[in-house]
């Protein structure tokens, strides 16, 4: 986002901030999201510490949905040809991006929004959000703002009297703010938080249900590790039919779904056929059950990756692809890195240069941001060609050498040893060498760090 010198809004004080007053939330999803939560243009004053979002003038478009919003700041020392003239130059902006055959009618009449409010709530109403719906967020705002500042019996008289308002969107809605609570390494506010979570999961309808369901994916997970190796499409199979309930059914689908495939269902079928009859209505209703909750599975994937690959195609064309990630990176998992190396093979593939190229520096930014520094040192130190190699970079690396590091790659190490004995094959044999390195370099870091430690004594 561009940098600017603006006045703090409490004290007048110049200030230096990041500014985006042009959102395309059609091609720019997290932008979008950033003038949603109210992330959008914050900046901080560093002469009286006012801290909240800077009033400037904004211009909203998504070409699908053919909407077009501005909003300007309320002030009463500028006249309406001032505050359209502020305006002039970001609509420019939105109708100079588009081909000359999208350039249509409602670009030339945009919406005028009066508040941050309106503008938030009219982007949300094109989504499909409800006035209705918006009010009960923020009834459930509310209530979670009113169990913060209770405690004890009030609090657990409050979450009793309001069990019919807590439904599974307050417990979303409860589990974010509690991530950020977490982050924020808050140890009362986490506490708080822990209380509040206690009390929710025992005196709520929808808490006992998610601890059922807690309750299950543990079961389901422990049945399925016990299997170990000998998890095959047939044991599954066994303990899908000798599952106690719909609930158990409906965690071993979601933790196994990828071995629910065509031939698993070809034999439950089978299995079905051939059982006798008093038992094959219930096999039936497990088996249509398993269905089900494979397609939404499926379908809940196919979402999550096409809002991946608009995430990924809004990146790279950013002017700055890296300030761009690093506002997102909170949100990259597997999931994401998925997608972005199969748009990555996708566009070596149809000879895509450019694409390639941006593709493949995201994939190497999203590395460099999410190793840990104790990984990246330790690739160095297997990148070492022989045992003087080693011993020129240990040198070099010697103030990294910590007992945090050596308690890292022993950490490392005993992972490693697990994986090697649940693989097999190839990968085994390729596991056992690179295990190998690692304790050649583990046994020069702890011969290195008791050198550190025998030279800081005779200091």
């Amino acid at each position: 986002m561009p940098k600017i010198q603006t006045s703090c809004p409490n004290c007048q004080q110049p200030i230096v901030a990041e500014i985006q007053q042009v959102i395309d939330g059609g091609r720019n999803p997290q932008q979008k999201e950033l003038i949603l939560s109210g992330g959008l243009n914050l900046a901080q004053c560093q002469a009286c510490g006012f801290q909240g979002q800077l009033p400037v003038p904004m211009v909203y478009h998504d070409a699908e949905k053919e909407i077009l919003f501005t909003f300007s700041p309320p002030d009463i020392g500028k006249t309406m040809e001032e505050k359209e003239g502020a305006l002039a130059p970001l609509l420019k902006k939105i109708i100079d991006k588009l081909e000359p055959e999208k350039r249509k009618g409602y670009l030339f009449q945009p919406k005028d929004m009066l508040t941050m409010n309106s503008l938030i709530k009219s982007i949300l109403l094109e989504d499909g959000v409800t006035e209705e719906m918006i009010e009960s967020q923020q009834e459930k705002v509310n209530l979670l703002d009113s169990l913060f500042a209770q405690e004890g019996k009030e609090l657990t008289e409050t979450i009793k009297n309001n069990n019919d308002r807590i439904d599974r969107e307050f417990f979303a809605l409860f589990a974010e703010i509690a991530q950020r609570i977490i982050s924020s390494q808050d140890e009362k506010a986490i506490e708080k938080i822990q209380a509040i979570q206690e009390i929710l999961m025992i005196e709520t309808d929808v808490g006992k249900e998610i601890m059922a369901e807690t309750q299950e994916i543990q079961a389901a997970s422990k049945s399925l590790e016990d299997l170990g190796k000998n998890l095959t499409r047939s044991s599954l199979l066994e303990l899908v039919i000798n599952a106690p309930t719909d609930e158990r059914v409906r965690a071993l689908t979601s933790l196994v779904r990828p071995a629910m495939d065509y031939e698993f269902f070809q034999m439950f079928t089978e299995r079905i056929e051939k059982s006798a009859e008093e038992i094959r209505s219930n096999l039936v209703e497990k088996r249509n059950l398993m269905l089900k909750l494979t397609q939404e599975i499926d379908q809940q994937m196919y979402e999550r990756t096409n809002a991946a690959k608009e995430i990924i195609n809004s990146i790279i064309e950013e002017e700055s692809p890296e300030e761009a990630l690093i506002k997102i990176i909170d949100q990259i998992d597997q999931l994401f890195v998925q997608t972005l190396s199969a748009e990555l093979e996708l566009a070596i593939k149809e000879k895509q240069t450019e694409r390639k190229d941006k593709l493949g520096n995201l994939l190497q930014k999203i590395q460099e941001l999410t190793t840990p520094p104790e990984l990246k040192i330790i690739d160095q130190l297997l990148s070492a060609a022989d045992k003087g190699e080693l011993e020129n970079l240990l040198e070099e690396m010697k103030e990294q050498i910590s007992p945090q590091f050596v308690d890292y790659m022993t950490s490392i190490i005993s992972n490693f040893e697990e994986q090697i004995n649940a693989a097999d094959g190839d990968n085994q044999e390729e596991m056992k060498e690179t295990l190998i390195r690692l304790k050649t370099v583990y046994n020069a870091v702890i011969r290195r760090s008791m050198k550190i430690k025998i030279d800081e004594n005779k200091n």
